[in-house]
């Protein structure tokens, strides 16, 4: 005997299989991808100066979404975006980020500097809401002289202790401990500890980058110790290390960035 079911059913049966077997098909959008895309809000705006002068060639402007709300803390950086201007002000930016980080209880600010060749030109110095509503308008004003020759750490030979990872404050490792990380000049080696182990391996600071000044890690190597604390914080660190393209010194705070993202971000010990 001959069945004759209708093909919207042989269809239907088909798709629970493959659902069932927790294979993608029949059809639509992977619902995954839509949902990270759906979840994701924008802060729109633009970003002025009053002064009279054109940006020095190579000038480049950054916009952070912080989370302010801890006066005896540093911002901690929820998302950035980098531009390279062109022209004169207004200069228009748009910042995506994840309305799940946002806790209604905390303080949000944005944050715009425009820098050159690590020197800090341009920098807002009034609170600016970043839910305020779009588009918001961000005014920076010139930096002085003297604050922005201020000496600060070097980059090389310093302690920097992880503050700041994918936007989100760093959580200790084994024992309590902050992961952190050192740059021996003289030897061009990297290390620290990772939040488990202690790591080392070769780092590269020439090259070129699109944004901030060229640095990057080579395969690194670490002790096997098993931890029953910082072993997420440990495979979540070294996987961000291995994504650095360059990096920004501001004062005692060092920013690694994945071309216009800034991945994590330490201070100086």
């Amino acid at each position: 005997m001959i069945w004759n079911i209708p093909s919207s059913r042989l269809l239907g049966g088909a798709c629970l299989l493959i659902s069932a077997l927790g294979l993608s098909g029949c059809g639509g959008s992977d619902p995954g991808s839509m949902g990270e895309a759906d979840s994701m809000n924008q802060i729109l705006g633009s970003v002025i100066y009053r002064e009279r002068m054109m940006l020095p060639p190579g000038s480049e402007l950054e916009i952070q979404l912080q989370d302010v709300s801890r006066a005896d803390a540093p911002a901690s950086v929820l998302a950035s975006v980098m531009i390279t201007p062109d022209g004169g002000p207004p200069y228009p930016f748009s910042i995506d980020y994840n309305p799940a980080q946002i806790d209604e209880r905390m303080r949000y600010a944005l944050r715009a500097t425009i820098r050159l060749d690590n020197r800090l030109l341009f920098t807002n110095t009034d609170y600016i809401d970043a839910f305020a509503g779009n588009p918001v308008e961000i005014l920076v004003r010139r930096v002085p002289e003297s604050v922005v020759s201020t000496a600060g750490p070097d980059l090389f030979d310093t302690n920097w202790r992880l503050e700041t990872l994918a936007g989100e404050s760093a959580k200790p490792g084994a024992g309590g401990r902050q992961a952190d990380l050192q740059l021996v000049a003289k030897e061009q080696r990297a290390g620290g500890f990772s939040g488990c182990n202690r790591f080392s391996g070769a780092y590269e600071s020439e090259g070129d980058a699109t944004h901030g000044t060229p640095l990057s890690f080579g395969p690194l190597a670490g002790t096997m110790m098993a931890c029953a604390q910082g072993s997420e914080l440990e495979q979540q660190y070294l996987q961000m290390l291995a994504t650095v393209s360059a990096y920004r010194l501001e004062g005692e705070i060092l920013s690694l960035l994945q071309g216009d993202q800034v991945v994590a971000t330490f201070r100086a010990e």
